[in-house]
């Protein structure tokens, strides 16, 4: 639920506009038919969804460490930072592979980031990588071990990968405000449902508070409806006059 109807896209969350299963099938089959790992996050960088593909490097041995986690996550705010003209590719300023972010938004809000990567090419050296291992604490060997499984990819496919990323989470930032103004007319719609209620209520109760006579008619003279003091003076009930 997403408020009275005064709620404006400064208040809604991701998870507000779509089923997250639904969400985890799609980023799963992206993953799978694209051979990318993959992951939705808030804008800090914190997950929303499950991990798609995500390498033993990343998943099991650098994000197991409270630093590793921590710098995976700032560099996923990073690049998944609000970049409307295309998707942001960088090295990730964690364990060094190649990764890419689109942003989600609706109604010009930035609420989400979807980014892929965890894969590897020339840019990375296993010097670098052992570095790393004993900056964060963990075992050199397992940590390079870890590495050589990551999967390889060039950067031009990389790049075109990206670019299908981003024409997708544009998509869902479409689909987002759509949801948003759709809610929003529902709301509008039960807003005035209620005001009309109310408004009848209260007309209703001064009729038949009034000590006036009060009958409605329909074109060919049949009773619609008449008040309790109507009523009482004339000795009816309504339902004997109701279609007379």
């Amino acid at each position: 639920e997403l408020g009275s109807g005064t709620q404006d896209a400064g208040k809604i969350e991701f998870e507000d506009m779509f089923d997250l299963e639904e969400i985890q099938r799609l980023q799963d089959q992206f993953s799978d038919a694209t051979g990318v790992a993959s992951i939705i996050t808030r804008t800090d960088g914190k997950p929303i969804t499950r991990p798609s593909n995500f390498c033993r490097l990343c998943n099991d041995i650098i994000r197991q460490t409270e630093q590793g986690q921590r710098n995976c996550y700032a560099s996923d705010a990073c690049i998944g930072q609000h970049h409307p003209e295309g998707p942001i590719v960088q090295v990730c300023l964690s364990g060094g592979l190649w990764d890419a972010g689109a942003s989600i938004t609706v109604g010009g809000r930035h609420i989400a980031n979807w980014l892929i990567g965890q894969v590897r090419n020339e840019a990375q050296s296993e010097e670098d990588m052992r570095a790393y291992a004993r900056k964060i604490g963990v075992d050199e060997q397992t940590f390079i071990a870890a590495f050589h499984e990551v999967p390889t990819m060039s950067q031009e496919q990389f790049h075109r990968v990206s670019r299908a990323l981003f024409t997708l989470a544009n998509q869902i930032s479409r689909i987002a405000y759509q949801n948003v103004q759709q809610f929003r007319s529902i709301v509008e719609l039960k807003r005035i449902q209620e005001a009309l209620r109310r408004e009848k209520d209260f007309s209703s109760t001064m009729l038949q508070s009034f000590p006036v006579f009060f009958v409605a008619l329909d074109r060919d003279g049949t009773t619609k409806m008449m008040n309790n003091y109507m009523l009482r003076t004339l000795g009816y009930t309504l339902q004997e006059v109701i279609g007379k």
